[in-house]
Order: structure tokens, then sequence, then C-alpha cells
């Protein structure tokens, strides 16, 4: 008798071999050929059990795993949760599961994972408190992802995923939306006669599966109007908030501050800028203005794309 979940595991597992082969062609780094390579991925059924060693053994090359031990070892488990959620949708598996990427998505983010975490679980909260954790610049979600598999629930009440490019509430992404199946499932209730029924009407309402509820919210933070509005629904009234931003490019990382400091409500941020703001600003000649800051755009502009990386970083640190 066939066994369904194990054409799940093996369909779901070519996937993730095919895709992550990303050594070039000839010789690969564990001295197989391709083809032998390739023989030996696909003749593997992969086990949850064998997908988190592979997970582990990738974690461990990289030196943060010695510094945040506790956190890479839960990190594979936590990455397998995803893909027994997802298994029996292969497609969605694939295109949110790259593995450069998803390892890469965390080794950055593991400082911040680590800190909010020993937040929640040493602060003593009021009786029926319970923290709202909110996610600039989320694009897919891989940081509140993480955070809801491994966060205690009866201290975090939600995330919200605030991104400008989610499409908005309950209606089909568009191709230059971020798609957020992987969040809530498919929203048919909006398209009846659509022809992506027949392929969504098998997927399943992930948002239940969640152990802290995932909620995406669509804002443009370089506009002051959808900040305020933003501010009103999420930030007023709304009890203790986490404020994570990683990633952040440019200005958006003044729009994260300002935030912090207008919303006594945040008990903690945490900040991981991306770049600097575009030489634009300069040729402006722009004032940077941050609560009774205010800095001119030259200092960290003016010079920094003709420096040397070592002076790069010293504007970097300005900024």
């Amino acid at each position: 008798m066939i066994d369904p979940l194990a054409l799940d595991r093996e369909c779901s597992d070519e996937i993730f071999n095919e895709q992550n082969s990303t050594t070039p062609r000839s010789t690969k780094m564990d001295g197989n050929t391709e083809d032998e390579s390739n023989e030996k991925s696909t003749s593997t059924c992969w086990t949850d059990d064998e997908f988190e060693s592979f997970l582990r053994k990738e974690l461990q090359k990289d030196p943060l795993s010695k510094e945040y031990p506790d956190l890479f070892a839960a990190a594979p488990k936590l990455i397998c949760k995803w893909r027994q959620r997802y298994r029996g949708n292969p497609s969605l598996w694939k295109r949110l599961f790259q593995k450069d990427r998803v390892i890469k998505e965390f080794i950055e983010a593991s400082p911040i994972i680590d800190s909010v975490q020993r937040l929640v679980i040493s602060t003593e909260l009021k009786k029926g408190e319970k923290f709202t954790i909110i996610d600039l610049a989320c694009g897919r979600g891989y940081l509140s992802m993480l955070l809801s598999e491994l966060l205690p629930p009866e201290k975090v009440d939600k995330f919200v995923l605030v991104d400008k490019q989610w499409p908005m509430h309950k209606t089909t992404p568009e191709p230059h939306h971020i798609s957020w199946t992987h969040i809530y499932g498919p929203f048919l209730e909006n398209n009846e006669n659509s022809e992506e029924d027949n392929d969504q009407s098998t997927i399943p309402c992930y948002y239940e599966t969640w152990p802290i509820r995932l909620n995406t919210s669509k804002v443009n933070l370089k506009s002051s109007k959808e900040i305020k509005n933003m501010e009103r629904r999420l930030f007023t009234d709304k009890g203790p908030i986490i404020l994570v931003a990683i990633h952040l490019c440019g200005t958006l990382s003044l729009k994260a501050v300002d935030l912090f400091n207008n919303n006594p409500e945040i008990r903690f941020f945490c900040l991981k800028p991306c770049c600097l703001p575009g030489m634009i600003h300069a040729k402006r000649d722009e004032i940077f203005h941050l609560g009774e800051h205010s800095f001119d755009s030259k200092v960290i502009l003016g010079f920094s794309h003709y420096c040397s990386m070592h002076c790069l970083c010293v504007f970097y640190v300005i900024w």
C-alpha cells in the first residue's frame, strides 16, 4: 500500500535537492561530480530527521553558531516545522524554501532573535498583558515565522508583518505583490470564479497553524500619512510592543527610529540597517532630522561613495 506522506516527502525533497544544487557544474565541493551528487540526492528520500541534520551541519559552518549555540541548535527543528506545515504543497515549499536564502536570513537575524527571545522570557508582564511584535519591512516574513515557532504563546499575542509589497486585505496577490499564501493559505471568497480556484482549493488554511498569529499589514514606510494610520491602528492602546527592523534600506532606518521615539508603548527596539541613503539626498542638500537631532546628509554621503571599504565603514557607523 502506498503511503501518501512518503510521496509528499519524496516530491518535496526532490525539489529541495534539485533547487539547492548551487555549486557549478563539474566537480562539487564534496569531491563528487555533478552526476554522482545528483544520483545520491535523487535516490535519497529525506526524512525530517535527515532534513534537520542537513540544516544543522550547514548552520554549524557559521562562526555565529559558537556565539549563539542554543539558538543555532534549535533552528533546524524550527525550519523543519515549516516543511511539515507545507507538506503536500510542493510548489509553495519550493517558492518559500531556498536553502542559501533561508540560512542567510536566519544567520543575519540571529542576534535579534536571541535578544527578543531573552527579553520575552525574562519580562514579567501584567495580568492579561501580552507582547505584540511588529516586523517592519518584513519581506516574506522569515524573522516573524521563526519567532512564532520559538517564543512562548502565553507571552506574545501576535506578529504584525509590515511591508508595502503585501496585497490589500482579502485580495488575491498580483505578480508584483509578495504572496501571503504561506501565511494565510488562499483567499477564495473574493474570487469564486477565478481560474486559480482549482489550483488553490487544496491548499489548507495555514493561519491557524502558527503557534503565534501572523498578520500582514500593507504600509509604505516612506509615506508619513500611512505611518500615522499605522500608529493609530497598531501602536495606540495595544499593550507592550516589540519593534524589529532588519535590512531597512536608506532613510527607512530614520523612519523606524522615529516610530520608536514617538511611541512609548514600544518596550524594545531592534534595528539592523541595510545600506546608506542614496547620493540624491546629498545633492539636494538635505538635512536629516531625528527627534531633537539633525545632521547634514553630506556628512555621511558627500564622499562615502568614493572611499575605500575602511573609510566607508566610518560613514556607516556615523549613520
